[in-house]
């Protein structure tokens, strides 16, 4: 077969801090800062102007909604267009949001939030498509978790500013934000055409195209699996949780005076990129279904939410602020979990479906926290709303609980 393309590419693109890498890690992290700064202030504009829960929710869930629909096939799109091509697609579409997000009296925010989501599945695809591409096969593991810290960073600082830009000069504050991003990401965004051009020649000239018919039998032979579906039930649940706070966490803050949405984020991310970073080479990843590990996980989610949903009970703003460590602890440990038991039970042969359809399922439980809780919040409150998240998490631990042996049966 000749050499393997990251082989070719090693003596050119060498080692996870080359200037090519660098790029990508400071794009990876402007892209992602300007969706937390967005996410942060959206539902406080959105309530400023009159909207209720149920729309608010629309609003936030559909850039993952859309995300979650269209990344399964983002794969098929890459591989006919290329890299460098779509990668300049993707930035212009992604200025483009910013620029709409000004001008967005004149255009609907369901839709600029749409088209954000489309742009996002995109990134995430040809970024780490790209990291594993400019590196050895001893290199990427590495590489994408440098590419996972980058993004990871911007949800734990731009909250923080997101609040402060509102809180100081509301929409003058949002408008100069989105305008240094902007602007810094175009500074970054130079050179990376040159440093994913050979990419495109070697992906086409050594891989295949994938066929649609194989992609369906795939995705078919894979929402079936019962490894599949259990682990997608528990990161369903998980991600529940996490899409109502992440949706509702400041108007909840506002409403009941209790805490700081920016600190709770700050808190709550910190956690989540710390914990992911200081247990990587603890977490179990031999192909056996660890039930015990990932119930205790469910169940610190739990916790979390019940302690968010009490703090204006008790007074105390720690409540809150514990509330968001166990929050994060639990999520920031359960996605590699699943995906390194994914990829041992399910195999190498339909990674990219599966992996991609996994993605999908963790947007999926984002976008029922946002949509759907948003509705319910408007029926019955933000307490019970994290509380009714605290038992879809209980719920799928007990059944995690009660699954070892059916998981642990050879296929």
């Amino acid at each position: 077969m000749g050499m393997n393309r990251s082989e070719v590419l090693a003596d050119t693109y060498n080692g996870v801090f080359s200037p090519a890498l660098l790029r990508l890690y400071a794009l990876t992290f402007l892209f992602y800062s300007a969706n937390a700064f967005v996410q942060m202030i959206l539902p406080l504009y959105s309530r400023s102007v009159g909207l209720g829960n149920d729309r608010i929710g629309i609003i936030v869930g559909t850039y993952l909604l859309v995300s979650m629909l269209l990344r399964p096939w983002a794969g098929l799109v890459v591989e006919r267009i290329g890299v460098t091509r779509i990668l300049r697609f993707i930035l212009l579409g992604h200025l483009c949001v910013l620029l709409l997000y000004v001008w967005q009296g004149n255009v609907p925010l369901i839709f600029i939030r749409g088209l954000q989501g489309a742009v996002a599945a995109f990134f995430s695809l040809v970024v780490q498509m790209t990291v594993m591409d400019l590196l050895s096969e001893r290199d990427r593991t590495q590489g994408l978790s440098l590419y996972l810290l980058f993004g990871l960073l911007p949800s734990v600082m731009m909250p923080a500013l997101g609040w402060i830009a509102w809180d100081q000069a509301g929409m003058n504050g949002f408008y100069a934000g989105l305008a240094v991003l902007g602007a810094l990401t175009l500074i970054s965004a130079y050179g990376t055409g040159r440093d994913t051009k050979r990419i495109t020649v070697a992906t086409r000239s050594t891989e295949q195209k994938t066929r649609k018919h194989d992609i369906t039998v795939s995705i078919q032979a894979t929402l079936w699996n019962r490894h599949f579906i259990l682990s997608s039930l528990v990161m369903i649940s998980t991600t529940v949780g996490f899409g109502a706070i992440t949706a509702f966490m400041a108007l909840y803050v506002v409403q009941t005076g209790i805490g700081n949405a920016g600190v709770f984020f700050f808190i709550q991310s910190g956690v989540i990129v710390t914990t992911r970073f200081a247990l990587r080479k603890r977490l179990p990843s031999d192909g056996n279904w660890h039930s015990v590990y990932v119930g205790l996980l469910l169940f610190s989610i739990t916790i979390g939410l019940v302690l968010v949903a009490i703090a204006p009970y008790t007074g105390m703003t720690w409540v809150l602020y514990v509330g968001g460590i166990a929050i994060g602890y639990g999520i920031a440990n359960m996605y590699p979990v699943l995906a390194a038991y994914l990829s041992i039970v399910l195999g190498q042969e339909r990674r990219k479906i599966w992996m991609g359809l996994f993605i999908s399922m963790s947007d999926l439980g984002t976008v029922i926290g946002s949509i759907i809780l948003g509705i319910a919040a408007d029926h019955v409150g933000y307490t019970s709303m994290f509380l009714i998240s605290a038992g879809a998490s209980l719920s799928i631990a007990i059944l995690v609980a009660m699954s070892n042996r059916w998981m642990n049966t050879h296929h």
